[in-house]
């Protein structure tokens, strides 16, 4: 199915898909979650902090972005945004072939940084100081002084809301997937299976599986198996499964963003509870404050799932408890 003709373009349906991503987490797995969001959270504050309180290192950030086109300045976000989406739905994640070093990491911080405390209205005296004071407004915010997990997810909810943003304004609208080849990574811990015999044919070579003997047979993340060496010469320019098109993890940004929300979108088309019979429970209390965390298009909800553990929920500029 796909992405674009299974969900709207709104904010809200970027944050839906994560939310239901985050309902189907056992306990155990939610918990495992928020801690690394939070670690991830931490060391890109304190990266940005160090930046800001470092004349020296802010200069020297500065002048690495300015070196870059435009376009990879927008690699460079697209890159720090993927990340996010990696960390929110890690059963779909790639072995990571786009992480970021320390140099692109410091980058990207700024960057993103540069472009929320930007005023157009408002001259630019010095990039550090109006970076610092959108920083120390973020801090004394009540999603900067909040505890527990609600300012993390809603970081990084956030993040995979404009990670999708992005991936549409690459594509320029178009809905036609990108024929890439498939990470390295990927097709080097594709396992070697033993056919044992059984009758099947290789879909690329359409000779008997059987033939090629244990060693020279392998099976795709779909429980499809094919040749070794046609697997190789096929994924080398694709990165679908030929039987089913099951997408393998890329090396290209933006088709592994593509990539990655199509899983979430599969993920919570085929959820085996539906949204709409989970029990919800709307917290008045904390509506107040829990609508600041995030973007401003995206109003975000205190939900509990019936297996006891928070979850968020999006709904765009309305704070209302209704179903998904």
């Amino acid at each position: 199915m796909d992405f674009a003709s299974a969900t709207t373009t709104t904010v809200v349906s970027a944050g839906e898909v994560i939310m239901a991503a985050l309902l189907r987490l056992p306990v155990h797995s939610f918990s495992d979650l928020t801690r690394s969001l939070a670690d991830n959270l931490d060391l890109r504050r304190r990266r940005l902090t160090f930046l800001l309180l470092s004349p020296l290192h802010f200069a020297l950030t500065l002048s690495h972005l300015r070196s870059l086109s435009l376009h990879e300045k927008t690699l460079l976000l697209a890159r720090l945004l993927l990340s996010s989406l990696h960390l929110l739905l890690p059963t779909a994640a790639s072995p990571h072939p786009h992480r970021l070093s320390l140099r692109d990491l410091d980058a990207a911080l700024l960057l993103v940084a540069m472009c929320d405390s930007h005023d157009p209205s408002a001259p630019i005296d010095s990039w550090r100081a109006t970076v610092s004071r959108h920083v120390l407004h973020q801090a004394l915010s009540p999603s900067g002084l909040g505890d527990g997990p609600w300012p993390v997810l809603c970081h990084h909810v956030d993040a995979a809301a404009k990670c999708r943003r992005l991936m549409e304004t690459m594509a320029g609208g178009g809905k036609e997937r990108s024929e890439v080849a498939a990470s390295v990574a990927s097709v080097v811990a594709l396992p070697w299976v033993d056919h044992g015999g059984a009758s099947g044919e290789c879909v690329v070579c359409r000779e008997e599986m059987g033939e090629a003997g244990g060693r020279m047979v392998c099976e795709l993340p779909c429980s499809h198996r094919l040749h070794w060496g046609c697997a190789l010469g096929w994924l080398r320019r694709r990165h679908t499964c030929p039987c089913c098109r099951h997408e393998l993890p890329t090396e290209n940004v933006a088709c592994e963003m593509g990539r990655m929300w199509r899983a979430a979108v599969r993920g919570r088309i085929l959820c085996d509870e539906p949204l709409d019979q989970a029990t919800w429970h709307y917290s008045l209390a904390n509506r107040g404050q829990l609508q600041r965390y995030g973007s401003p298009e995206l109003v975000i909800a205190q939900v509990h799932h019936r297996d006891g553990h928070v979850v968020l929920r999006g709904n765009q500029r309305t704070g209302e408890g209704v179903a998904l």
